[in-house]
């Protein structure tokens, strides 16, 4: 049902989890997102986040699916950002941006998108194994009046 998404603008809110520790999770922050492009059931766009920790107004680039109710895009942003469990952020010029994977589901009741998010961070590579790190919390999303 690609109808459920069509181009435009859409208001989101996402929530951070247990990861970020006590003080910062269960926090809402806002976001826009910007379809541009959406056909045979694959859009793409933009995304800006309005406030949250961290939020420095960068762009991020949107790419995803819709396959029925079920919707699933990725948020990639330019630059590399961490924060920490007191909520100081910092930005990492020498590594690439992350990706956030978001994940959800139409519900026509409230004629909204929710879901969960997840960022997975590789820490360490050996010939063996691989670190990583995920962050992850839920989000949902209607579309802007």
């Amino acid at each position: 049902m690609e109808d459920l998404l069509s181009v435009g603008q859409w208001q989101g809110f996402y929530t951070y989890g247990p990861e970020y520790g006590k003080l910062i999770e269960g926090q809402e922050a806002e976001f826009r997102l910007f379809v541009e492009a959406c056909s045979e059931g694959q859009f793409s766009g933009r995304a800006i986040d309005w406030d949250g920790i961290g939020t420095n107004g960068e762009v991020a680039v949107i790419n995803g699916f819709i396959d029925g109710d079920i919707i699933s895009f990725t948020k990639q942003y330019a630059e590399y950002h961490t924060i920490d469990e007191w909520g100081n952020t910092a930005v990492l010029k020498d590594m690439p941006g992350h990706k956030v994977v978001y994940e959800g589901r139409f519900d026509r009741v409230s004629n909204t998108f929710t879901g969960t998010w997840e960022i997975v961070f590789d820490l360490k590579h050996t010939t063996d194994l691989t670190f990583e790190e995920v962050s992850t919390g839920t989000w949902r999303m209607h579309r802007q009046a």
